[in-house]
């Protein structure tokens, strides 16, 4: 049975933190450890996980300093000893099956590098999360893989882990692009096993941020992008000029980059 290792980073989530544990306490597959990177908070979120990590065993690492979800989550996994891996931010929570379920995908599977499931979204109340199904051209634009999905420990360090660029958010998005530049297929659970915790303005940074986000996502993967033959046709289409400038001059930068680099190498 191969191990779990399942990362919770977590930054002033006090008031959450025991029940994203719990969540993982009560799965159905018993070969399980728990990683909790407590990222500098100033609740009582280290409190509480102390107060769980003994009774439980659970692996508590308590940061003074908050340096960033990225560098949690990397730290986590490196000091992991499972096989799989399973991120869960401290204010979501997983159904009981979850992890066996997508275990035995990754098992049975070796083309499957990424497995997740049908999700909720819940504040007061629960609804169902209308997730896009995965397609390549599209995911290219448009993420569709929340970050609580189960992967292999030896492909996410070959994909080069979270990458630090990603400093405003995607971080997930841009991991599921690297396994799918490993050659490694995602694959979606049909049962709602994951639940999303909602929080006003969530997406404000985010969104604040989108041109800066997008311009790093796609030079972490220029060559993905640069062989779509979409991509390259929102480029240069003048009816998208507009909604897709940001991608005409990341296009423009690494084209004239290219061209400095291949003008250096002839005249050396």
């Amino acid at each position: 049975m191969k191990k779990v290792s399942v990362i919770i980073p977590c930054f002033n989530q006090g008031k959450y933190v025991k029940e994203a544990i719990n969540s993982v306490l009560n799965q159905t597959y018993e070969n399980i450890e728990i990683i909790c990177i407590n990222d500098g908070s100033v609740d009582n979120t280290a409190e509480i996980i102390f107060s769980l990590a003994d009774k439980y065993k659970i692996l508590f690492f308590n940061f003074k300093e908050n340096k960033g979800v990225i560098h949690a989550r990397n730290f986590g996994i490196d000091a992991s000893t499972g096989d799989y891996i399973l991120p869960l931010d401290a204010d979501d929570t997983i159904e009981p099956t979850y992890v066996e379920k997508a275990v035995r995908i990754l098992d049975e599977k070796p083309e499957i590098g990424i497995v997740y499931c049908k999700a909720k979204k819940f504040k007061k109340k629960s609804k169902i999360w209308k997730l896009k199904e995965y397609k390549f051209e599209s995911f290219l634009y448009r993420n569709c893989i929340f970050n609580c999905a189960l992967f292999r420990k030896s492909n996410f360090l070959q994909a080069g882990k979270y990458k630090d660029n990603l400093k405003y958010g995607c971080e997930d998005w841009d991991l599921w692009l690297s396994l799918i530049e490993l050659n490694l297929k995602p694959y979606q659970i049909n049962e709602f096993l994951f639940n999303y915790r909602q929080h006003e303005n969530s997406r404000s940074k985010l969104v604040n941020k989108n041109q800066e986000w997008r311009k790093e996502l796609i030079k972490n993967h220029i060559d993905l992008y640069l062989n779509n033959d979409e991509f390259i046709e929102r480029i240069f289409s003048k009816k998208q000029g507009k909604k897709y400038k940001f991608l005409y001059n990341t296009f423009l930068f690494f084209s004239l980059l290219e061209l400095i680099i291949i003008a250096w190498m002839w005249i050396k």
